[in-house]
């Protein structure tokens, strides 16, 4: 196969045009990690942001951070996320995390359809997800459904359903989610569509305006650079903007953020922004295309090394976006050998692990020896 040798590999990174990203990250040597977080801080986050305390710290100034430099970090983020994601920056806001930004979507939906009781969730979301979703359900009087499938949202009554929440990659499978057709078919019903783009955003391609999207949020931390502790971001078509007043009220504009969240920390925000700036002109497609090549060489390594060991690849039905995952009757412990060979990964079951496969900062060598170890951890443990 055309990835039996490692030099393989090694030739796809002397070509990869992406591949001068990874010199910006500050990464640990030898360690490849495949757990979905961002590949650590910046290695100009650091000066940054002393710089930027002293700015505002230093003696000639004499005055605390304050929720202008908030703002403007945050409009920058915004406007740097925009192009991965297809949207206008002044549709977005960064801040707060994904749960608390999809219970405030959730509730500004329903404001757009008042009589439609029904939240139509997929449940394929984090467990602190469904809890906000509940409380928007119960805030409202409403109704929430979590679904699996969106081919069950025809069993619920069109006119019933104020919004559907999906997020564009099942975290379940990684399988990619045609959100145009499925945003046409929610927009047929006579509901609202909201994509969580945190699995997403960075990795594969994204075009919020082409899918007709009305709501979408997502996190920082994941593809995007912006490293632990990055706050979120969400995103209100300008069709739907002028439908809520100014006040603070939750799940309506917020007049700081310029947009439909609260506050967050200056340093965070500055931090993401930062993490954004690396992929300026960088077309989503490039990133799109790495991410599908170093998934393929995963996989194709996996299916020729792998054939005698008990690993299953949860293969999805459709297009795979930028995660695999495994199933194995001992993952977590698969998952500790990984992680005394340097590979780390997400174990969110006992019997499955998650890989991520972030285009900005992994190499096809990285993607490479992961299957290798992954073949000797799973020997390792027989």
């Amino acid at each position: 196969m055309w990835t039996s040798t490692r030099s393989v590999a090694e030739a796809l990174d002397h070509v990869d045009a992406l591949a001068d990203l990874r010199v910006r990250y500050d990464l640990p040597p030898g360690l490849i990690r495949l757990d979905g977080d961002s590949g650590g801080p910046l290695r100009t986050t650091p000066a940054r942001l002393r710089r930027f305390v002293m700015h505002r710290h230093g003696p000639h100034t004499g005055r605390p951070l304050g929720e202008s430099e908030w703002r403007r970090e945050a409009r920058l983020a915004a406007i740097a996320l925009a192009p991965l994601i297809g949207a206008a920056p002044k549709e977005l806001t960064v801040g707060e995390s994904t749960s608390i930004n999809l219970f405030k979507a959730l509730l500004a939906a329903s404001r757009l359809r008042p009589g439609r009781p029904i939240l139509a969730v997929g449940r394929d979301c984090f467990a602190a997800d469904r809890f906000l979703a509940q409380s928007a359900a119960d805030f409202i009087g409403g109704r929430l459904h979590l679904f699996n499938d969106v081919s069950e949202l025809a069993a619920l009554p069109s006119d019933e359903v104020a919004v559907v929440a999906l997020s564009h990659t099942d975290l379940r499978t990684g399988a990619v989610r045609d959100s145009a057709a499925i945003t046409a078919e929610i927009h047929r019903r006579g509901a609202l569509a909201l994509w969580d783009l945190s699995h997403s955003a960075g990795a594969l391609h994204v075009d919020l305006h082409g899918w007709q999207a009305d709501f979408a949020i997502g996190c920082g931390h994941k593809y995007l650079g912006g490293g632990a502790g990055a706050p979120a971001y969400s995103f209100v078509a300008t069709r739907h903007r002028r439908a809520f007043p100014v006040c603070t009220t939750a799940g309506v504009l917020h007049p700081l953020a310029d947009g439909f969240t609260g506050s967050a920390s200056t340093l965070s925000v500055s931090e993401l922004r930062t993490g954004l700036s690396l992929l300026a002109g960088i077309a989503v497609e490039e990133l799109a295309a790495k991410t599908a090549s170093l998934v393929q060489l995963f996989l194709d390594r996996l299916d020729s090394n792998c054939a005698d060991t008990r690993i299953e690849v949860l293969r999805p039905q459709g297009p795979t976006g930028a995660q695999v995952v495994l199933r194995h009757e001992r993952a977590q412990q698969v998952a500790n050998a990984l992680f005394d060979r340097d590979i780390v990964v997400e174990n969110p079951a006992p019997d499955l692990l998650r890989l991520h496969f972030a285009p900005s900062w992994l190499r096809y060598v990285d993607a490479w020896e992961a299957a290798e170890q992954l073949h000797a951890a799973l020997h390792a443990i027989a």
